[in-house]
């Protein structure tokens, strides 16, 4: 997993790489919301199309679930992309659903995720 802020268009990029645990996804997950809370960031992009295997059950997808925490720390806007694998579209459901936050779009594709957080964050 690679955190990086991309100062040009002012979000949080987040690359999810290889094949993912629950713990992995655990660490990451409050590796985020930790600068979320310090930095306060507006516009997240959560890039999985470098995801292999996600190798959670459908049953620890739902029981650890933080997106409202990134919501509360600050954040408004989340751009996610799939992971290139079966089940990626389904996590990705799953955590949008639970979210209860109309602010997040899913993605297929890094290109338009991009190009959306462009457009809101012009318009905010």
């Amino acid at each position: 997993m690679l955190i990086s802020f991309d100062a040009l268009n002012q979000w949080l990029h987040v690359e999810w790489r290889g094949k993912l645990t629950l713990e992995q996804v655990r660490e990451g997950s409050e590796k985020v919301l930790a600068l979320e809370r310090k930095h306060q960031y507006k516009l997240l992009l959560n890039d999985n199309t470098q995801v292999t295997e996600f190798n959670l059950t459908e049953e620890e997808q739902r029981s650890y679930q933080i997106m409202h925490l990134l919501f509360e720390a600050g954040l408004h806007y989340l751009a996610w992309v799939y992971a290139p694998v079966p089940q990626g579209q389904s996590y990705a459901e799953n955590s949008v659903a639970v979210a209860g936050w109309p602010l997040i779009l899913t993605f297929e594709e890094y290109g338009p995720a991009a190009e959306w957080l462009r457009q809101v964050s012009s318009q905010s």
